[in-house]
């Protein structure tokens, strides 16, 4: 790869972890602007999901000094994620690379229009009472996302935080950062099925990592402390056009 589009690449990749941390969207980003420069898609899943990890690292460690992360709302939805991700990252070789390519760019769609629809479909208030209801749904929900994020990725955590706002009753926030310890072992169980399949092209996978750790971080701070809000006005347009 020329060095502009490796500059490029690393930009938006940081930008993107920034973005991803604040609505769960990153490989939304990256995923496309991939394989526009000519990698292959099943390299690029592969090396985009394992930067993710770089990103849920950043995300984690900033979320957990500030208490944001709560064990009763995501370990259920992480332990099926995971079974899930097994799943999912083990039968991506066997996709159509074209096939890949045009279901990619449909759930960008779709995951666009559902991070629209986010305020409608919130509870009004946190569910004050946890049932076995909550967490079969949520289990359920990690077997299924998990095998999308292990296949596709892209826009995987959007849907764990849209998903936690309503099953639990969340605020968009406390989703965000609790979503970060569900897609962190998914993208780990993922990476490693890559990793055994050798599809990881770890020459742009450990410079993506590392740009993500840090942008990871700053956007974890950034969510602390603003509203992502009006992010929406911005990403859900570009993703559409992708």
């Amino acid at each position: 790869m020329e060095m502009l589009s490796f500059a490029l690449l690393l930009a938006v990749s940081f930008l993107s972890a920034i973005m991803g941390t604040m609505i769960g969207m990153a490989m939304l980003i990256l995923l496309p602007v991939m394989i526009f420069l000519g990698i292959p898609v099943h390299t690029a899943v592969a090396t985009g999901r394992f930067s993710m990890v770089g990103i849920n690292l950043g995300n984690i460690t900033k979320f957990s000094k500030n208490e944001k992360l709560k064990p009763r709302y995501f370990m259920a939805f992480a332990i099926a994620g995971v079974v899930g991700s097994l799943i999912g990252a083990s039968f991506l070789t066997s996709f159509n690379e074209k096939a890949l390519k045009t279901t990619i760019g449909i759930f960008m769609i779709i995951v666009s229009i559902l991070v629209l629809l986010e305020d409608f479909v919130k509870p009004r208030k946190l569910h004050q009472k946890i049932t076995m209801k909550h967490h079969a749904l949520s289990a359920l929900s990690g077997i299924f996302i998990g095998s999308y994020i292990g296949v596709l990725g892209g826009g995987g955590a959007t849907l764990v935080i849209l998903l936690l706002v309503m099953i639990y009753g969340l605020s968009f926030h406390d989703a965000v950062a609790n979503q970060k310890a569900v897609t962190l072992p998914v993208s780990i169980i993922a990476t490693l099925v890559f990793v055994y399949q050798g599809i990881i092209d770890y020459r742009l996978g450990i410079p993506l990592f590392i740009v993500n750790v840090l942008g990871g971080w700053i956007g974890a701070h950034l969510i602390l402390k603003f509203s992502g809000a009006w992010l929406k006005r911005i990403i859900v347009p570009i993703s559409m056009l992708k």
